[in-house]
């Protein structure tokens, strides 16, 4: 005899049919876990970059701006990073306003890149296996292959060469240690992030030459520095489209610094369309292609009656790329004149540069004169200097930053 059931037993019986209605059976699949929002916060922000890196690639598109009074240093970086590739291309684009510091252009320029004070414009392509260069006003590229090593203590090409991507002076260099403090939603399903990173890592965003005029970073890692703040966004599927810093803890307020006048200091970049590279998007360099290792040479080097470009790329002033005199150049070599003894200092190194340029036979009547003399490395290596006579060209060739005047 079947009994009928009581109500507590028809209840518990209808609960287990309505959670067996509701259980994903052996056929359904379960949501897969988010591969960035999934984790614990503190490793967000780094598998972001993962994710984004896994992309195949990105355009870019970052400015840094260096800040004094009302008027602003600004760099313009746009390019395509192909990931997958270890390779990418970006176009550097410098425009200062007419009041800029003079002092503060030249350390931050490293070398003029173009005439005047406005726009300074250089274009690279990086690789594993060399760098191309190209200035703004050439016609050519310079291939400077494997790493090049800094040169007396001035940053080389190698600085254009990044570690989390192709293209180096990025955002991206400093986020894969990062640890955000918080985080919120933002529209479309994505997040942002408040974090910070050590001043140390914030040097590598620049050259090397230029770190000198920042604060000075601890000896050693473990000591304490003042924390850098930044900002990071990243999109609902993982990949990382925004990132800001405030970098104005790395200026150094000391008297007499190149950059005593610069207030603030800010770096904002942009990533998107995502994805392997079309065929083309990620540029090569076109048309003439020189050797650095033979075309660019040290200043007091370049023979008279030489043709030369002041930009090679290298943030260095004393050295020069030798170019053809039937095509465009920033300056001819009239003449070299040996300057005898030891290393006197810039200023009597300067006079007796300027004396020996003005004395000479060699001059033209007409154009525009310039002289450079030794740097003490080359002078001390050499066991004496020279002063170099140069004709810039009527282009309006911007001389050599700190090591060149004019002769009269």
């Amino acid at each position: 005899m079947i009994r009928p059931l009581t109500r507590t037993a028809a209840a518990l019986a209808g609960a287990v049919l309505l959670l067996s209605a509701c259980d994903s059976g052996p056929g359904t699949a379960r949501p897969a876990p988010h591969p960035v929002f999934s984790e614990p916060l503190a490793r967000q922000v780094h598998l972001a970059l993962r994710h984004t890196q896994k992309a195949g690639g990105a355009e870019l598109r970052q400015t840094v701006t260096f800040t004094s009074g009302e008027d602003r240093a600004v760099q313009t970086l746009t390019g395509r990073l192909d990931f997958a590739g270890s390779r990418g291309s970006a176009t550097s684009r410098w425009h200062l306003t007419p009041d800029f510091p003079h002092a503060a252009r030249e350390t931050i320029l490293g070398t003029p890149q173009g005439p005047g004070t406005g726009d300074a414009v250089g274009r690279y392509t990086v690789d594993t296996a060399a760098i191309h260069y190209r200035a703004g006003s050439a016609g050519y590229w310079l291939r400077y292959a494997g790493d090049v090593e800094p040169l007396w203590g001035i940053d080389s090409i190698s600085h254009l060469r990044g570690t989390e991507g192709a293209i180096g002076g990025t955002l991206l260099e400093v986020l894969s240690g990062v640890r955000p403090a918080a985080q919120r939603a933002v529209p479309g399903g994505g997040r942002s992030y408040r974090a910070d990173f050590p001043l140390t890592e914030a040097l590598e965003l620049f050259p090397y030459d230029l770190r000198g005029e920042f604060v000075p970073a601890p000896l050693y890692d473990h000591l304490p520095s003042a924390p850098v703040p930044l900002t990071v966004e990243v999109d609902h599927e993982g990949r990382i489209t925004r990132v800001r810093a405030d970098l104005t803890v790395l200026l150094d307020k000391k008297a007499g610094g190149a950059l005593a006048g610069v207030t603030a200091l800010h770096a904002d970049l942009v990533l998107g369309r995502f994805g392997a590279p079309e065929a083309g998007a990620v540029a090569t360099p076109d048309g003439r292609v020189l050797d650095a290792a033979s075309a660019v040479t040290p200043t007091d080097e370049a023979r008279p009656g030489e043709c030369m470009d002041l930009d090679t790329g290298m943030r260095y002033s004393g050295l020069v790329a030798r170019v053809p005199c039937a095509g465009p150049h920033d300056g001819r070599v009239l003449a070299q004149h040996p300057l005898t003894g030891s290393y006197p200092g810039v200023g009597e190194a300067r006079e007796r540069a300027g004396r020996a340029c003005a004395g000479g036979t060699d001059r033209p009547r007409s154009g525009s004169h310039w002289y450079t003399w030794s740097s003490q490395g080359s002078w001390t290596a050499r066991g004496e200097g020279r002063a170099t006579c140069y004709l810039v060209s009527t282009a309006g060739a911007t001389p050599p930053a700190r090591t060149a005047s004019a002769w009269s």
